[in-house]
């Protein structure tokens, strides 16, 4: 395997992370987390609906216009829980996902901490699905014109990505700590 390649997919070869362990498919969470990432941020930055009237906008929108809109128009409930479970949660389930993979050696004190952070955000994770589903359910179901963009399926196709990479780190932490617990 060239050595580029290598480095992305297991980080630097002195750390002894999870990454460095993982074997066959599970070697490619990290470019899976990568991938998950840059979709994250297409989503949140390029026009996901166009709205004549839907829920008081106007136009074309992305996650962080579209935010800014709801706040101009007095609906500031409905754009924290947009900004919470559509770009807060996905971003801390990423990076932690990231820190667990890449940055964390498997004795660090941090790792078992971290991992502890991952299982909850991975049950939170259905909560962010569940309110980006049912907001393309409302807005494919509403008499305005409206037209849906592809950021609406970056953005699910990265919350998708997400949960394999958390349900696919699981057992591997799982395994460290079987590891560990039989060692003593």
């Amino acid at each position: 395997m060239h050595w580029a390649v290598e480095r992305i997919l297991i980080g630097r070869p002195d750390r002894q992370t999870i990454a460095k362990y993982a074997k066959s498919g599970d070697r490619y969470l990290g470019a899976i987390l990568l991938i998950s990432a840059a979709l994250l941020g297409l989503a949140i930055t390029q026009p996901m609906i166009t709205s004549q009237g839907f829920a008081g906008l106007n136009g074309s929108f992305s996650l962080l216009s579209g935010m800014a809109a709801l706040l101009k128009g007095g609906q500031g409930g409905i754009a924290l829980l947009i900004a919470v479970l559509a770009i807060l949660l996905p971003v801390v389930l990423l990076s932690t996902a990231f820190e667990l993979w890449y940055k964390y050696e498997l004795t660090d004190a941090k790792f078992l901490r971290k991992a502890g952070l991952l299982r909850q955000l991975g049950r939170l994770w259905f909560l962010s699905l569940f309110v980006v589903g049912a907001m393309i359910y409302l807005a494919s179901r509403a008499d305005t014109g409206l037209v849906l963009h592809a950021a609406v399926y970056y953005l699910i196709v990265s919350l998708a990505m997400q949960k394999l990479v958390a349900s696919r780190l699981q057992p591997l932490i799982n395994a460290i700590k079987f590891v560990e617990e039989e060692e003593d």
